[in-house]
This record gives C-alpha cells, sequence and structure tokens, in this order.
C-alpha cells in the first residue's frame, strides 16, 4: 500500500460505497476523483484535506434517497428531472444553496461567484434558455478559486474543455459559445422553479453521477 503524507488521506471506494478514513481510522470530510486502479470493486483515491469546507463529504445520492424514505413523502427531499449534463471534474458534491435568476444576462452570476462560497452551491435558474452561455471557463475557475462547490445552470455553458480540466462541480443543460448580455438584470437569493422542483435559497443540494438531491436541511447517512 502507497505510502501518504501527513496532508494526504486514503479514501476506499468499494463499488459504490465510499469509506472515507484518515490513518487514526476516523471519519472525513473530503473526497475527489483520483486516478482508479485497475481492479473493479476495490479503488483507491487521494486527496489534500481542505481546512475551508469548500469540498465535503461525497454523499451518494441513492444512499441518501434509501436513508429518506419519509422526507422523500413529505417532500422535504426532492430529486430534480434529469434534464442536465455533468461538466467538470468534481462528479459528486454537496453543499448549503445559493440561488439566482436571470434570463440570457450572468452579470449578477459573476458579482455571486466574486464572493467566497466557503463550499456552497451556486443554482442559476436561466429560465432554461440555450440562446447563450451564463458561465464560462473563466467563471468557473473564479468559483474554484472562490471555493465554490459547484454551478448548477438552467441555461447552457461554454467553454466547455476549459470547464472539464477545473476541479469543480458543474452541470448545466447543454452548451452555447455565444456569450450572455451584460445588463444586471435579474434576482438574488430567491426561490427558483428548476427541472420540476421549487428551490429555496439555504437548501442543501446533493449531487452525483446518479443526479441532484434538494433538501429543506443538512443530511446524514
Amino acid at each position: 500500500m502507497q505510502v501518504l503524507s501527513n496532508s494526504v488521506k486514503l479514501a476506499w471506494v468499494v463499488g459504490t460505497r465510499m469509506i472515507l478514513l484518515n490513518s487514526n481510522n476516523q471519519l472525513l470530510s473530503s473526497l475527489t476523483q483520483f486516478s482508479s486502479s485497475p481492479l473493479s470493486s476495490l479503488q483507491f483515491q487521494l486527496r489534500t484535506k481542505s481546512s475551508s469546507g469548500r469540498h465535503r463529504a461525497a454523499v451518494a445520492t441513492a444512499d441518501v434517497c434509501d436513508s429518506n424514505a419519509a422526507l422523500l413523502v413529505n417532500g422535504d427531499l426532492r430529486a430534480l428531472d434529469p434534464i442536465f449534463k455533468i461538466y467538470g471534474r468534481r462528479l459528486a458534491f454537496s453543499g448549503p444553496i445559493v440561488t439566482v435568476k436571470v434570463f440570457e444576462d450572468n452579470v449578477l452570476v459573476r458579482q455571486l461567484l466574486e464572493t467566497e462560497g466557503n463550499g456552497r452551491v451556486l443554482v442559476i435558474d436561466g429560465g432554461g434558455s440555450t440562446r447563450c452561455a451564463l458561465v464560462g471557463g473563466n467563471l468557473a475557475q473564479w468559483a474554484h478559486d472562490m471555493a465554490w462547490a459547484c454551478i448548477i445552470v438552467n441555461g447552457c455553458i461554454r467553454d466547455v474543455d476549459e470547464i472539464n480540466a477545473c476541479d469543480i462541480g458543474v452541470r448545466a443543460l447543454g452548451s452555447n459559445p455565444l456569450k450572455s448580455n451584460k445588463k444586471a438584470v435579474g434576482d438574488k437569493h430567491v426561490p427558483v422553479q428548476i427541472a420540476g422542483t421549487l428551490i429555496h435559497d439555504g437548501e442543501w443540494l446533493y449531487a452525483d453521477s446518479d443526479g441532484i438531491l434538494i433538501s429543506k436541511t443538512e443530511l446524514s447517512v
């Protein structure tokens, strides 16, 4: 087994179950992808632990659903319709939600991403428009540098190759090379209706390759 430095932690991924341990067998709070081993049932993944809170433990959305059936019934836990494409290097993430509502205009999006993310998730309701991009490579890199966990775009992105090289999670309807308007029209921290679900500022989002969940509160599995 590889010897790790003090700043690097070991993650065992057995099938789809993630077990994050440090050298003292204590549960960690962060995980990212690393090159997988040839073993089909056991992979080792490494990441440096962050003190900023930007990277939380990756929780399988299927496990969240299985462990919180009552919340699914009463609507406190909802799954978004599967309309989003996956971009960025971070495939699994979670965090408290910040909402912004715009239409073919990304000035307010930039304003929010210029603030400290602290592991939050920016949910952008672009009205479902695919006529221009609301997020590009520069904004995605800015979001990473400012410690945002993820960006959800009910609209399009551009600079796909740049975003796919960035260590951040991004979900969007698709891509379009056209840039958006710059009129600063829109609203921050308002309820938004996306993918069949009403989402409020301050709720929690959980996402992985299976899909995206919205919860009224932070959950444990």
